[in-house]
C-alpha cells in the first residue's frame, strides 16, 4: 500500500473508538449497499482538501459522534487497508483512540449520512467478533483485540480488504 496522496483514490480516515470497559463504538446502517443490507460502519469518512489524515479522522468523529477530539490526540496510524467500492479505488487509514463512554449525537451527520445510519452499538469483543464478517470496509476485531490489550503496533497493520459487499450479513443491535 502507497502512503502517496492520490487524486483517483478516495483516501479515507477512519476511528476505532473503545471506551473505559474496552467496548467499540461501531454504527449501525441497512439497505445502503442493497436492500436487504444491513452492517456496521466504523467512525469515518473521506479526507477532504488540505486536511492530514489525523485532522480528517478528528473531523468524521465529531461529525459522526459529536465527540470533539484533537488530532494530536488520536496518535499514530494503527492500520490500513486499500480495495474497490461502488467502483472507485479507496485506501482507509485507522486511529484508535480510548475515552470515556459518551452519549453519541447524530445532530451533524451529512444528509447522506443521516439517511444511511439508523444506529449505533457499543460492542464487547466477544460481540465484535461475533459480528466482524459485517464490519465495513474489513473485519477489526482481531486488531481491536491487540489495541484493547494495549499494543500499538510500529508501523501500521495492512488489513487485507474483504471485497465487501454487505449483503446477507445480519448484525443487530445488541
Amino acid at each position: 500500500m502507497t502512503n502517496e496522496i492520490s487524486p483517483e483514490v478516495r483516501h479515507c480516515a477512519r476511528v476505532l473508538i473503545a471506551d473505559e470497559r474496552d467496548n467499540v463504538l461501531l454504527l449501525h446502517s441497512s439497505g445502503y449497499v442493497t436492500p436487504e443490507s444491513e452492517y456496521y460502519v466504523t467512525v469515518g469518512g473521506g479526507v477532504e482538501e488540505g486536511e492530514s489524515l489525523a485532522e480528517a479522522a478528528a473531523r468524521e468523529a465529531f461529525e459522526e459522534t459529536g465527540l470533539r477530539v484533537a488530532p494530536a490526540d488520536l496518535g499514530p496510524v494503527v492500520a490500513r487497508t486499500e480495495g474497490v467500492w461502488h467502483a472507485g479505488h479507496q485506501d482507509h487509514s485507522y486511529f484508535f483512540l480510548r475515552t470515556e463512554r459518551f452519549d453519541v449525537s447524530f445532530a451533524n451527520l451529512e444528509p447522506i449520512e443521516a439517511a444511511d445510519l439508523n444506529g449505533l452499538a457499543w460492542l464487547s469483543i466477544d460481540q465484535l467478533q461475533a459480528a466482524d464478517e459485517a464490519v465495513f470496509p474489513v473485519p477489526i476485531a482481531s486488531l481491536v483485540k491487540r489495541l484493547l490489550s494495549g499494543e500499538t503496533p510500529p508501523e501500521p497493520v495492512e488489513l487485507e480488504w474483504a471485497n465487501w459487499r454487505g449483503d446477507n450479513k445480519r448484525c443487530p443491535l445488541p
